[in-house]
């Protein structure tokens, strides 16, 4: 059975440091930005994140892509 992927929208999934808990644990949350275009490079999410991260009072710890695909029966 042959299978074709057919990439559909991607998402920035990025993680803030928001300090320390009471046992100086890094408390991490992480933001979701959805409707990325599929064709857009990998650098040019990572600028557009880091650029909007830089806008926050938190560090910014990490930068990931979720790519979406659909996939059918050929």
């Amino acid at each position: 059975m042959a299978v074709n992927a057919i990439s559909n929208e991607s998402k920035i999934k990025v993680q803030l440091n928001m300090g320390l808990d009471d046992k100086n644990n890094p408390i991490i949350r992480s933001k979701t930005f959805s409707r990325v275009k599929a064709d857009a490079t990998d650098e040019d999410v990572y600028l557009v994140a880091t650029t909007m991260m830089g806008l926050q009072k938190n560090d910014l710890v990490g930068v990931k892509r979720i790519n979406e695909v659909e996939l059918e029966e050929v």
